[in-house]
């Protein structure tokens, strides 16, 4: 099958002038977590320029697991259940260390100190009752023209992994971190 240059771009461009969607043009904000006293939310408010400092990150893939079932003695696959691996940001560290400290104290409050205090005590069986709650993340994809052409929720969101930061007298650069995430769901709208 062959096609000429021109087929191509008017596929891509479809209806309008974008040429196709750009890695570069992204928003991604992270709100929640277990709170009373402290406010973990990466949302930036108007200036502080915090949803800036996400370096990069992915929009999220999901995977169907196969569910065999013998019918016959022969296997029939079904679809299964949903799953999402963790999610993942890489994020520039300004010299207050201002949103790696939102998601620490987002971790102690969760799982506790090194003495196993935690922030919130997680009373009974239910932790929603004791003020914990998880998060939610958004990445927009934005067009050329700066709109959001697809926004990604991410349900039931917690930090499950804080990178270390190299610091060493050969290096030159701003700091940089990665921060995973575990969630549970993905709509995209």
């Amino acid at each position: 099958m062959s096609f000429t240059l021109s087929e191509f771009k008017s596929k891509l461009s479809g209806s309008t002038k974008g040429g196709g969607a750009r890695a570069s043009l992204y928003e991604v904000t992270i709100v929640g977590g277990a709170v009373i006293t402290t406010d973990v939310s990466l949302t930036a408010p108007t200036g502080t320029g915090e949803v800036i400092l996400v370096k990069s990150t992915q929009i999220p893939g999901e995977t169907i697991a196969a569910e065999t079932v013998m019918v016959a003695g022969r296997p029939v696959k079904y679809s299964g259940k949903r799953t999402y691996e963790n999610w993942t940001t890489t994020i520039i560290n300004d010299e207050n260390f201002s949103i790696r400290n939102k998601v620490m104290t987002w971790m102690i409050s969760m799982a506790g100190k090194l003495d196993s205090e935690r922030v919130i005590a997680l009373e009974g069986a239910n932790p929603l009752a004791a003020g914990y709650k998880e998060g939610t993340g958004t990445v927009k994809q934005l067009g050329t023209d700066g709109a959001v052409s697809r926004t990604y929720t991410l349900s039931n969101l917690w930090p499950t992994t804080i990178s270390p930061i190299t610091v060493d007298w050969s290096l030159d650069g701003i700091e940089e971190f990665t921060v995973e995430w575990c969630f549970d769901t993905s709509v995209s709208s």
